[in-house]
């Protein structure tokens, strides 16, 4: 049984109206024709000079430069990294106008991100997309929201301040060897700014339809030789409706805050240290609301820069869900994380170990249980990566592996190589063979279902279940064939293997075991593109093929063909426009398409976001902004044994205040 079948509501059915065919080939080809016209009035512009100062956002050109961090845990180009890895920035998120993290996540090159219900995201690349999206690590400024209960992240109470957030790097492929277990189809990094650049007031409102209310504000200033900053914000979105006009009951309240404190950073030794909580309600039609609340306090402290660099980061999160007639559950976690670079001639030397604790207390109720009650888990690790040089300025070795050791399945070592080969500074290709494991969740060991009339037992997880791992193979090639215009291409295929099965026992009385008996391949292909069309007008396209099967071990009778590992799209893409006209008036546009997700059928659709702004001064920007405006409703996941849901079309203003 899928987890969403237990652990989020029971809703009547929604039904969908997607768009139709016709009209999504029709508004396909208009994508394809202004990306097309698009690329000829970047080459038909060559000659003529752009000047810096005259763009109000990075360039195609200084994009390629932007620093990241999540690949190889260090700073490095984005055009020099040789991984699949895509950069959602600051000016992106804004100019969206998305209101929710998960949603953000829309804006990233081929991340597949589905609203399962009012407040749950199914968020996954390269496939295995469900709502317990278990194959993809999320960081929170190192941070991971990796759920011990079923895996995965509760994305309606992972938020933050969204103006004072720098990027998100989306690292699709495995990143086991630096970021340890779970991080089998890819990592989300969310990364704030330094407090030193959000300096002074800023304050949003949002009000209109879905997000009814949206207020958040924010302060910084200097303390000593320090900066610090705190921040709140408080939203209500409305209930969905079903097709006949009812209300679905699933609103939300949500209110967060938190602070942040960075010392000297051009100190020797600097240090920083900060933290949220948050509490809020999730709504249900046919039981009383959920509470879900929690916290979390990280430090981080480091010495030395560049060549020779020490970096040891904690972390303590605490977080509590209800969910009636389901389950409660309180959950403490800890981390201890330290890592070392050293650069000596041809070799860049990163190493490090990390320590990891939890204690989960969970209480199942309406059928299931968890057995033990509580559980207590760890995992220790050590990692050592080595870039060498083998040609200078041209290519370069990376190989290393972590090596860990966890309750659940004893020791377990995910290794990597990549290799990356630069024949001149606009031009880079790559390849990387990576292993990677995703641990056992509680969902694995300890789920208990029983029927609820005869209290027989139908289902039981096991302590034998054993690790899913992944071989991946994958390479890319990235270049710009002209100073206005960017392209990232990238090809993969993944083995699993011990994926989880529901083997079917007949005797001594019918029950369902949870096992490693299943199996699968995935293949794709993933383009992206992005174009200068002139000083002020900008668009990115992205693309991405996916095909999946799934086989099983000799000896399975696991009747359910793996259809609970996952509900895929072959295809998935994307164009945004952003468009900055005189008297500071801005126009933005993003259409994405979505195709049929095979089983439970969940329908192609089409959908069309726009915003159009109005920055009266260096203090104030207006803004409307519309979502889903195709459609009056469409569907984007389903599940087997779950109710289907839809989601509207929604129109609302934004007040941005920088004071």
């Amino acid at each position: 049984m899928k987890p969403e079948a237990w652990s989020r509501e029971a809703e009547r059915q929604i039904y969908n109206r997607a768009c139709s065919t016709h009209m999504n080939a029709r508004l396909l080809h208009i994508l394809l024709i202004l990306l097309s016209a698009a690329h000829v009035s970047a080459w038909s512009a060559e000659d003529q000079p752009v000047q810096a100062k005259d763009l109000k956002r990075l360039s195609i050109e200084e994009l390629a430069t932007i620093d990241v961090t999540s690949v190889s845990r260090r700073p490095e180009k984005l055009s020099q990294t040789p991984a699949a890895v895509s950069v959602v920035r600051q000016e992106d998120i804004h100019r969206s106008g998305v209101v929710m993290l998960a949603d953000a996540l829309r804006l990233a090159d081929g991340v597949d991100v589905a609203r399962v219900n009012g407040g749950a995201w199914a968020v996954s690349t390269r496939g295995f997309n469900i709502g317990s999206a278990n194959k993809m690590l999320v960081l929170m400024d190192g941070r991971s929201t990796y759920s011990s209960l079923f895996g995965g992240t509760f994305w309606d109470v992972q938020d933050a301040f969204l103006e004072d957030l720098d990027r998100i790097e989306v690292i699709r492929g495995p990143g086991g060897t630096m970021w340890g277990a779970n991080a089998v189809n890819g990592v989300v990094n969310i990364i704030s700014k330094p407090v030193a650049e959000t300096q002074g007031a800023a304050l949003t409102l949002i009000g209109g339809e879905n997000d009814r209310v949206v207020a958040s504000g924010r302060y910084g200033a200097r303390v000593g030789q320090g900066h610090y900053r705190v921040y709140g914000q408080y939203r209500m979105r409305e209930a969905q409706a079903t097709v006949a006009g009812q209300s679905a009951h699933d609103e939300i309240h949500f209110g967060q805050t938190g602070f942040r404190f960075d010392s000297n950073q051009a100190a020797a030794a600097r240090w920083s240290l900060w933290g949220d909580i948050y509490r809020g309600t999730n709504g249900f039609s046919d039981r009383p609301d959920g509470d879900v609340a929690g916290g979390n306090v990280v430090g981080r402290w480091s010495r030395g820069s560049g060549d020779n660099q020490l970096t040891v980061q904690a972390f303590y999160d605490r977080s509590y869900r209800k969910v009636p007639q389901q389950f409660e559950e309180t959950r403490h976690s800890g981390e201890l994380d330290a890592q070392q670079r050293l650069v000596r001639g041809r070799h860049d030397l990163l190493f490090g170990s990390t320590i990891r604790a939890y204690r989960s207390d969970d209480l199942g109720t309406a059928g299931f249980r968890f057995e033990p009650q509580v559980r207590r888990g760890w995992n220790i690790n050590a990692f050592g990566q080595d870039e060498v040089t083998l040609l200078p300025q041209r290519a370069y070795l990376t190989f290393g592996s972590k090596f860990g050791g966890n309750n659940f399945t004893g020791l377990e070592i995910q290794p990597n190589a990549r290799i990356r080969y630069q024949p001149s500074a606009r031009q880079m290709a790559w390849a990387a063979i990576s292993h990677a494991v995703r641990l056992p969740t509680r969902f694995d060991n300890d789920i208990r279902l029983v029927n609820p009339v005869t209290g027989a037992l139908v289902l039981t997880a096991s302590d034998e279940f054993d690790g899913e791992t992944v071989l991946a193979i994958e390479g890319g090639y990235r270049f710009q064939p002209h100073q206005r215009v960017s392209v990232d291409t990238a090809a993969f295929t993944n083995r699993y293997n011990d994926l989880r099965s529901q083997e079917f026992h007949l005797t001594p009385s019918p029950l369902f075991v949870l096992d490693n008996l299943l199996n699968a391949r995935t293949r794709g292909v993933e383009i992206a593109s992005g174009v200068q069309v002139t000083p002020f007008w900008r668009v990115r396209g992205s693309y991405a093929w996916l095909h999946k099967s799934l086989d099983f071990d000799a000896g399975s009778t696991d009747p359910t063909g793996g259809i609970f590992e996952g509900n895929d799209p072959s295809h998935l893409a994307s164009a945004r426009s952003y468009l900055d006209l005189p008297h500071g008036i801005a126009f933005d546009a993003l259409v994405r398409f979505v195709s049929r997700r095979p089983s439970p059928v969940v329908p192609q659709y089409t959908e069309l976001d726009l915003r159009a702004a109005w920055t009266v001064g260096p203090a104030l920007e207006l803004s409307i902004i519309g979502h889903n405006l195709l459609h009056d409703y469409h569907q984007e996941q389903a599940s087997p044994n779950a109710p289907a849901f839809a989601f509207r079309r929604s129109l609302f203003a934004r007040s941005v205040w920088r004071f």
